[in-house]
């Protein structure tokens, strides 16, 4: 009788929406489906963890310290070369020293880390998991969602011993260590940097599941939102972050609100009617990371400024559902049921959970054409709603907007494709597209030969 594999997961934080948190889920999911045990190693604001590591919490104590005397572009000068290096080392030192801990109990005989060699808001913990590894020879598979230099803030470290750190730890090159990357631009930029090869590793979702329906406990969703049934509900499924470009789900809106007397009284591609009264609504039902609540202000003013009926539910919105204390809480499944319509306007994505799901959904999707999109998921053959994938302005609150042309063209192709009774057999032809590609099957035909399940 073979041994039961050990495994740990491990990341900054896991049981939330985020992209990384669910795929971390999907591959527990699919390790304990093979027998495996499965051990969930994170920070303290985690839900589900089976170990927590407190220094683990990138948006707490010294880290964000660390974190902004190490890089130039937040301008922080209060710790010297020494003193970085110093602080580094004891939060490294803390982690490693609880990991080893773990290992002498839990034994593992394999580990999966994801993005901890990649982050760069929270760079000593890469340290203490490569010494880890070394130390007790354990084979590891490392998944790299996105990299540090791929964001502006990071691309320039403070001295040449942060320099040297990040080229040696970020991500290690080691016998022990075999990488995956989530896309092909950064599978070559990862060559080209440090000589690191990676396998390729998109998305997946489960397109064997139930399809989600309206039920007995979401039946109430729009009530709870003071949404009317007559609405047109756009969602916004991601995270409130700046890469996210949800001011421009914003404008979409508001140049939809202007055209929605052509909707009125034609039954859309999923059966609803739009009466007089009906308005297009906006519900973002992704959180606010507490250091982009600045962002999260700027979109509430501009839905404002823009007579943009927004509804921000993250309060109400979990990975799964859940009554506490008299309060229901939806997932995030429960949003896309009710959506007519789902933008995805994101300027930057390692690949894209939520275009996926909403694949998977069957709902239609307004998209920008960010570079990853491009390059590696256009290609595989969905129809969707571009916002075109021209040249981005900014405004002095750093708000993204693009060209009245594209917008209108979108809106033009929205207002289409609403009322097209063929639109179900497009999205239906997303739906086998997407299960071709991006099914649980992908992901664990590979799993089943990296670990030898």
């Amino acid at each position: 009788m073979n041994k039961i594999k050990k495994i740990a997961i491990c990341h900054y934080r896991v049981g939330g929406t985020d992209g990384v948190s669910l795929e971390i889920e999907k591959r527990k999911h699919i390790l304990e489906a093979h027998g495996c045990e499965v051990k969930l190693i994170a920070g303290p604001r985690s839900r589900g963890a089976d170990y927590t590591i407190k220094e683990l919490e990138w948006d707490n104590g010294v880290i964000p310290i660390i974190k902004e005397n190490g890089f130039l572009h937040f301008k922080r000068k209060d710790l010297d070369a020494n003193e970085l290096k110093k602080k580094m080392n004891k939060v490294s030192y803390a982690i490693q020293d609880r990991l080893n801990f773990i290992q002498l109990k839990e034994k593992f005989d394999y580990v999966l880390i994801h993005n901890i060699f990649s982050f760069g808001g929270h760079i000593a913990a890469s340290k203490a998991f490569t010494k880890w590894i070394k130390k007790f020879k354990i084979p590891t598979l490392a998944t790299h969602h996105d990299f540090y230099w791929e964001r502006k803030e990071f691309q320039m470290p403070r001295n040449s011993y942060l320099a040297n750190y990040m080229a040696k730890y970020m991500p290690p090159k080691t016998k022990y260590i075999e990488h995956v990357v989530i896309n092909t631009l950064a599978q070559r930029e990862l060559k080209k940097r440090s000589d690191i090869n990676s396998d390729v590793m998109g998305d997946v979702f489960d397109f064997n599941q139930p399809d989600w329906v309206k039920d007995k406990f979401n039946k109430n969703f729009l009530e709870q939102f003071d949404i009317k049934p007559r609405d047109f509900i756009v969602l916004q499924a991601t995270r409130v972050i700046p890469r996210k470009a949800i001011e421009l789900s914003i404008d979409f809106v508001k140049n939809l609100n202007q055209k929605i007397y052509w909707l009125r009284r034609k039954k859309l591609y999923n059966g609803k009617k739009l009466n007089k009264k009906s308005k297009v609504i906006l519900l973002v039902a992704g959180y606010a990371e507490d250091e982009k609540r600045d962002y999260l202000y700027k979109l509430k003013t501009k839905a404002f400024d823009c007579q943009v009926h927004a509804k921000f539910i993250s309060d109400h919105v979990r990975s799964s559902r859940a009554f506490k204390q008299g309060t229901k809480y939806f997932s995030l499944w429960d949003a896309y049921v009710h959506a007519d319509l789902v933008t995805f306007p994101s300027v930057w994505e390692g690949w894209g959970n939520q275009f996926i799901e909403t694949i998977f959904a069957k709902k239609p999707v307004v998209i920008y054409e960010y570079p990853v999109y491009k390059t590696d998921i256009k290609k595989e053959g969905y129809k969707v709603i571009s916002l075109g994938n021209g040249s981005l302005k900014k405004d002095n609150d750093e708000l993204y907007s693009i060209s009245p042309k594209s917008m209108k063209k979108a809106v033009k192709q929205t207002i289409r494709w609403m009322t097209n009774k063929k639109l179900n057999n497009t999205l239906d032809k997303n739906f086998k597209i997407g299960k071709k590609y991006h099914d649980y099957k992908v992901l664990e035909k590979y799993l089943i030969k990296k670990i030898n399940l």
